[in-house]
């Protein structure tokens, strides 16, 4: 009956489960019903398709009816976003109601933004209007027209928290994120990992778009589709991650004309400013810095990764294939990292408890703990010559 009531929770049919696992649906009923017993790679597998903990799943224990509550209220709007993100909607809302029972635990506040500080009325949602509110955002930041090197930073200065999951390749299918207000943690973004890196900062950008500016009317919104507030968070993005002023400054300095035409000069501004090569023609579009055929060419012909790794560009591992693996840690916000380095430090948890609640492994807490006692990992000897830099002209 656990088994079955795991599965029902997770929306999955047993169908369902067989063709994820690679097994005839007739065994699926077989363990649930318990004529036949899954071995513990089968369970495993089980679990992370239901998005739940193996032991709550031996255990029968389920999901909080909050938690579910909040997936639901998630999808509900969303009927044709494939069933295959339901896990990493999943994983995303268990992690913060995590993150406020770890609050509890150590005692210490978490400083969630529950309102916008920025006006937004509807009918303000023309073109010049969403540059205008993103550059309200930037001059807030104090970020001017510059490139944006690290959304993350900027999210938690705000007091939103970004957290990452699988949510699928295929985004005809699949959203690329979604903005939450949880209840406790305040707002929320989520990333799905399934995406190019360029791709996950247009998101991060988007979802802002919606905290920001569409709180004050739900409190969720799952990206997916190409409805208003769809419309406006992308534009916003854009605008956010591209502005206009730094653009043409930029090109200006470098020499580049005001008609852009060579795919070359188009892969120096998208690096620049870090965004994804769809993200970098939009934009010039937008802005007539290339025409619409020229746009319809480049989109075409041009391969920006091998164009970009010509002109001598490092490329990040994971514009050619995704790995969710390089994210066990990182995929949690940074102000999550620290209550838990905390609640270990302090002796409030010990690292395996630690490791257990957060759903990471021990190698993991002890990463997050920095250098341990034992740790036999040796310094580089870059950082040897620059503090003896420090300590030869007598600063330390």
């Amino acid at each position: 009956m656990a088994l079955a009531r795991a599965r029902t929770s997770a929306h999955y049919s047993q169908g369902d489960v067989g063709a994820a696992l690679g097994i005839n649906r007739a065994m699926v009923s077989y363990w649930e019903a318990g004529t036949r017993i899954p071995n513990d790679r089968q369970l495993g597998a089980m679990a992370r398709l239901y998005g739940i903990e193996l032991f709550d799943l031996v255990e029968g224990r389920e999901v909080g009816l909050a938690a579910e509550d909040l997936v639901s209220m998630l999808l509900r709007a969303n009927d044709d976003v494939d069933p295959g993100a339901t896990p990493g909607i999943r994983e995303f809302v268990q992690f913060l109601d995590r993150f406020a029972e770890l609050a509890r635990i150590v005692d210490k506040p978490i400083r969630g933004l529950s309102q916008s500080p920025f006006v937004f009325r509807q009918r303000f949602s023309q073109k010049d209007d969403i540059r205008r509110k993103a550059e309200e955002v930037r001059n807030c930041l104090r970020l001017g027209s510059a490139p944006i090197s690290d959304l993350d930073p900027i999210c938690e200065a705000l007091g939103i928290a970004i957290y990452r999951a699988r949510l699928g390749p295929d985004l005809q299918i699949s959203p690329s994120g979604a903005f939450l207000k949880h209840p406790e943690v305040g707002f929320a973004i989520l990333v799905n990992l399934d995406m190019t890196p360029g791709r996950r900062r247009f998101t991060v950008a988007h979802e802002l778009a919606h905290a920001l500016f569409h709180s004050d009317q739900t409190n969720q919104v799952l990206s997916h589709g190409r409805g208003p507030r769809e419309v406006f968070a992308d534009a916003f993005a854009g605008e956010f991650l591209m502005p206009s002023e730094g653009v043409r400054r930029f090109a200006e300095e470098v020499g580049l004309p005001p008609r852009i035409k060579d795919p070359v000069d188009i892969v120096h501004i998208q690096r620049y400013f870090k965004v994804s090569w769809p993200t970098a023609l939009v934009r010039l579009r937008q802005m007539n810095a290339i025409t619409q055929a020229t746009y319809a060419d480049l989109r075409a012909s041009v391969r920006p990764v091998s164009l970009a790794r010509a002109l001598g560009y490092t490329i990040h591992p994971e514009e050619d294939v995704q790995d969710p693996e390089l994210w066990r840690i990182r995929r949690f916000p940074r102000s999550f990292l620290r209550m838990l380095r905390h609640a270990v430090v302090t002796e409030i948890m010990s690292p395996p408890s630690a490791a257990a609640f957060a759903g990471l492994a021990l190698p993991d807490i002890v990463q997050i703990l920095g250098n341990p006692i034992g740790d036999t990992e040796q310094e580089s000897p870059h950082l040897k010559t620059e503090f003896n830099e420090f300590e030869v002209t007598g600063v330390v």
